[in-house]
């Protein structure tokens, strides 16, 4: 079977038999990419090293069936503060977890992998908590899976003050378009929103949020994700282990 190297982030790895992994990369120039990695848990194998979360690698695969087989690695950069530091580690499971939810099979995407490059670095230097979350709206937008945050989403109307919101019908709404079942949507928690949307990560501006903004806009995407996927993401158990420390 065909075998190829290629640039890609480990974005999920679970422990499989006595000495292998499981493992989900995400590639510039091939997308998502389920794979096993024999061995690699033995302290003597060649890809110990490289079989861990959040690794930045060139990796060669042998193509199979359903799965490839992980033939050798080359570690391109290690994003040290995901490794180092538990609360960081743990929100960046979160961006981790779903991306590989968000991100079909085999589908290059090189705008989502330069992103995640871009996320896991600034890791580094700002707050893991509004990292994560300007991720979420972010990953989102690049799935095309974003809602309406700025806008009506029945009439188009710009929102100006405060609105209502319903993820089921696409977002937000106006005060004259709301649906019975929209959530009260404040002008401190719309703002926070787009500039989490639009946060620029070449160089992510230092700003402040009020607690109630920051909630609202957590459960807003939190809401969203679980009515997406059927289920809520295993990542928040670790984050909430977390912030019980």
């Amino acid at each position: 079977m065909a075998q190829y190297t290629t640039e890609a982030i480990v974005l999920r790895v679970k422990n499989w038999g006595e000495a292998d992994k499981m493992l989900q990369f995400f590639s510039r120039d091939r997308g998502r990419i389920p794979a096993v990695a024999f061995g690699c848990r033995r302290p003597k194998s060649p890809l110990a090293g490289g079989m861990q979360l959040f690794n930045h690698l060139d990796v060669t695969l042998q193509q199979g069936d359903r799965l490839a087989t992980v033939r050798q690695c080359s570690l391109r950069d290690r994003f040290r503060k995901l490794d180092e530091d538990l609360t960081a580690m743990a929100y960046g499971s979160f961006v981790a977890e779903l991306a590989v939810e968000l991100a079909p099979e085999g589908q290059p995407q090189p705008e989502l992998f330069d992103r995640l490059l871009a996320i896991f670095s600034a890791f580094a230097r700002h707050n893991a908590r509004l990292i994560a979350l300007a991720a979420g709206y972010q990953l989102l937008e690049l799935a095309g899976l974003q809602l309406n945050y700025a806008q009506c989403t029945h009439c188009g109307k710009k929102l100006a003050g405060d609105a209502w919101f319903d993820a089921a019908e696409g977002g937000a709404f106006c005060p004259d378009c709301h649906t019975a079942a929209g959530i009260p949507y404040l002008v401190g928690q719309r703002e926070f929103i787009c500039r989490l949307a639009a946060l620029d990560w070449a160089a992510p501006p230092q700003f402040s949020v009020k607690k109630a903004a920051l909630l609202a806009a957590e459960n807003l995407l939190l809401t969203y994700l679980r009515n997406l996927f059927g289920h809520d993401l295993k990542s928040l158990r670790f984050i909430r282990m977390t912030s019980s420390l």
